[in-house]
């Protein structure tokens, strides 16, 4: 059996985290088992789940780069890792040089975005091109979750394995949420949006209380539903009390059911400010639940079905509302299209596992 060194920085239940537990899920643990560096001390949502399947968390809290680059080397060394992979955008080039020196013969970097706030300012976009050309050093193989990322932090890499941001199908398709409707005490005829995502600034949480605000103005009757949980969860309850919302906007934190939430669900809102190939969306799409997004997401995220809006930051609340009424009252196309859709796009996670399979095996 090899076993991988999955480089994450920590595993909470967001976008690229849970993409990595769904290959998890699916991976021939035969043949390949998972190990995590974290760089936290925290425990973290899916460290239960990982130690049940048989992974081994290693814990880095060193907050200087330097320290956390020496205490990465000296693990490597003393560790029999020979796949490393890592999801840290801009920080892989950093961590695979590690591994180069530690001498682990194939050495992954995974991209899982199309932005990064150091590109707003020049001593940021330094470091980018810095860290590209020594990720472009430090690497064996080149994954990206969609070509957009790929592009992002590859520039000009022709050898970039396309490995999509996948999901259980099935699960999805499946749910029923009628229990959770009436559960979280929702009308019959009221317009149910949901967003689901850390609260971290670049999901824009704050827009989507202003498109809340907007709603109520228009008169419609609706909840929208928040889960997740992150460091902008107290501003932003604190600005749902200021507009007083608190009746039609509800937090309901980290949550497991997202299934059946979506199927409760009428549409899904995502004003995120930048995202590469975002996994909510795809489990969107699976669950028959459309989407009103942000035109900075990437549009290669539209997997066909009909069911992705896109809008503009720059329009207004009140065209936001307009979207999100519309796609509200889009034809849904039935789970056995859409589980047949997203399963000939490669979009299950057992073929995506099959493909990082076929990575791991170049080795």
């Amino acid at each position: 059996m090899n076993r991988v060194l999955h480089i994450v920085g920590r595993m909470d239940r967001a976008g690229a985290e849970t993409m990595v537990m769904n290959l998890y899920r699916e991976i021939d643990r035969s043949q390949f088992q998972f190990d995590f560096v974290y760089f936290t001390a925290d425990r973290c949502d899916y460290d239960d789940e990982i130690e049940a399947l048989g992974g081994r968390i290693h814990r880095i809290s060193a907050s200087n780069p330097l320290a956390r680059w020496l205490a990465l080397r000296a693990l490597l060394k003393a560790g029999s890792w020979r796949i490393v992979h890592s999801h840290t955008l801009f920080s892989s080039g950093l961590h695979l040089s590690a591994a180069r020196l530690a001498g682990v013969p194939q050495r992954i970097a995974h991209s899982h975005s199309t932005n990064d706030a150091n590109g707003n300012s020049a001593l940021g976009r330094i470091y980018q091109r810095l860290s590209r050309r020594m990720i472009g050093w430090a690497s064996t193989d080149f994954v990206a979750c969609g070509i957009a990322t790929g592009e992002y932090l590859f520039p000009g890499k022709k050898n970039v394995v396309i490995i999509p941001n996948s999901v259980d199908i099935r699960k999805f398709a499946e749910a029923s949420g009628e229990r959770l409707r009436e559960e979280l005490g929702i009308d019959p005829g009221q317009l149910v949006v949901l967003q689901v995502g850390r609260f971290m600034p670049v999901k824009n949480h704050k827009r989507s209380v202003e498109i809340a605000a907007a709603l109520r103005l228009s008169g419609i009757n609706f909840q929208l539903l928040m889960v997740g949980t992150g460091p902008e969860q107290e501003r932003i309850r604190s600005y749902i009390d200021e507009l007083k919302l608190s009746s039609q906007v509800k937090m309901l934190g980290l949550r497991t059911d997202i299934p059946e939430l979506m199927a409760a669900a009428d549409v899904m809102l995502m004003p995120s400010f930048h995202e590469g190939f975002p996994v909510v969306l795809v489990e969107a799409q699976a669950g028959g639940l459309p989407s009103v997004v942000s035109s900075e997401v990437s549009p290669e995220v539209d997997l066909g079905l009909e069911l992705t809006s896109f809008v503009s930051l720059e329009a207004s609340s009140e065209e936001w509302v307009e979207a999100l009424l519309k796609v509200s009252k889009t034809r849904v196309p039935s789970s056995k299209e859409r589980t047949a859709v997203l399963e000939k796009a490669g979009f299950s996670s057992a073929g995506s596992a099959r493909l990082l399979e076929k990575v791991y095996r170049q080795l």
